[in-house]
């Protein structure tokens, strides 16, 4: 599925596919939220999300875990934002586009959040335990707590259980093509092939990698590798990028006076310091902090095999950063880029 959308390119691929996929499961999250708020114990849940612990706030791993987590939800540094960005109309309002997005997503999360917590509250209650004792995070929260709101529902629990979880895997392609896209794209721009070809190699690559995913130990593969591409990779390509635009190449300044030339809502200059100094800052103590826990912290990450972290976690981690290198020294032909909105960028 994922191929065919992104064979047919960004209007009928894409971009049609979002627009029916994401409306879809929107909805039918909200119902799921409102249901959830409505259970009994649910305020437990809501008082353990929203209450302060401002002595939390001293805590370093907490900005760190925040950085990782709007990073990894607004897909920065993976190349997405900028191969999308690449598909605007040449004038189109960066500034209030990015608003949008980022308002937007961090809406979705919070209403996330509260039909997660409020779903919480109920399963302590009925199990007379507390809340932070319920449930794990990431797969066992999917699996355990939205079907546990399913259950809850007045009627139609089995139709809406089958609605939701198709909705889930829609949301879940929607980020696998987003992916796709940015290494699907670069071998089309870079090496000058067609949409077709790229999409075959770039995707039937991954098509093929992915196959260790669905094998009884993929779960783990999956874990480790996503780790340490978060954790590690995400982080040093961040830094790496906000480094060489603000200090090697020093375009911050263009780049902001170029976004307040065709955009309704103006960048200040605190945007030209938080990209100078504040990121810049935060992301390199995240490398470092990240990389001390990794090679000198008192156990593995989820007490895997260290021949395993390093097979699946490092390994991973030095091939991606190798092969961006030997792609980025390929020298652009002189030619024209059509990025897929009929534009033509100069290589």
């Amino acid at each position: 599925i994922t191929l065919f959308v992104l064979w047919r390119g960004v209007k009928q691929g894409i971009e049609l596919a979002s627009r029916i996929m994401m409306p879809v499961f929107f909805v039918l999250f909200i119902a799921l939220v409102i249901r959830s708020v409505t259970l009994p114990g649910a305020l437990d849940g809501l008082n353990l999300l929203f209450k302060p612990n401002w002595g939390a706030m001293a805590n370093s791993s907490v900005w760190i875990a925040a950085y990782a987590q709007i990073f990894f939800s607004l897909s920065i540094c993976f190349a997405i934002m900028v191969t999308y960005a690449s598909y605007l109309p040449k004038r189109a309002d960066l500034s209030n586009t990015a608003l949008i997005v980022g308002f937007s997503n961090s809406s979705v999360e919070l209403l996330a959040g509260i039909g997660v917590f409020g779903c919480l509250g109920f399963l302590a209650v009925a199990s007379n335990t507390p809340v932070t004792q319920v449930v794990e995070d990431g797969i066992p929260l999917i699996f355990i707590a939205f079907p546990t709101l399913i259950d809850e529902l007045p009627a139609f629990n089995q139709l809406f259980a089958v609605v939701f979880f198709f909705s889930l895997v829609i949301a879940g392609l929607t980020s696998q093509i987003s992916i796709v896209e940015v290494y699907v794209a670069a071998l089309r721009d870079k090496f000058d092939m067609s949409r077709t070809t790229s999409v075959i190699i770039g995707g039937g690559v991954a098509a093929l990698v992915s196959i260790a995913f669905a094998t009884r130990g993929g779960l783990y593969v999956l874990d480790a590798a996503d780790h340490f591409i978060n954790e590690i990779g995400a982080v040093t390509a961040g830094l790496l990028e906000v480094a060489l635009v603000a200090w090697v190449f020093r375009q911050i300044d263009e780049l902001r006076v170029h976004t307040n030339a065709i955009s309704d809502v103006v960048v200040g200059r605190w945007w030209t310091w938080s990209l100078m100094f504040v990121t810049p800052v935060v992301l390199a103590f995240m490398l470092f902090e990240n990389l001390r826990t990794e090679l000198f912290g008192a156990r593995n990450y989820e007490d895997y095999p260290t021949a395993f972290l390093i097979q699946y976690g490092w390994t991973v981690v030095a091939a991606t950063l190798v092969f961006g290198v030997i792609a980025a020294l390929k020298r652009w032909d002189e030619r024209t880029v059509d990025l897929g909105t009929k534009q033509e960028v100069s290589a």
